[in-house]
């Protein structure tokens, strides 16, 4: 959910994000040819065969190595999904976050937080 909330923020995209177990059942069907799935959970057989079959369908696909202990897993994950979006904005070269320059749609969020 963080690396969803980092793309909505900072580039404005509409990215999904589900458990692997509805991923497969509920999600899966909205996907494209040359979409991207990042699978931010550890290398398993399971996995590991969802990305297979992911690439053999056209889908592109970021599974990390994570570290095995918890805590490091977690900051792997937010340091991950940090980096990523913002090598996106890079290479969009975007000045701003979205956040920053979509002001009316910042405004119904401040106004329904604060």
């Amino acid at each position: 959910m963080y690396c969803a909330a980092k793309f909505y923020e900072i580039l404005g995209y509409d990215v999904h994000y589900s458990r692997i177990e509805q991923f497969s059942h509920m999600e899966l069907f909205s996907t494209q040819k040359g979409d991207t799935v990042i699978i931010f959970e550890e290398k398993n057989p399971h996995t590991k065969q969802l990305g297979k079959n992911l690439q053999n369908i056209g889908i592109n696909v970021v599974h990390p190595n994570l570290p095995k202990e918890k805590l490091s897993q977690v900051i792997f994950c937010i340091f991950f999904s940090q980096f990523i979006s913002l090598y996106e904005a890079k290479k969009k070269r975007k000045k701003e976050c979205h956040f920053v320059t979509a002001e009316k749609i910042r405004n119904v969020s401040n106004e329904m937080i604060y």
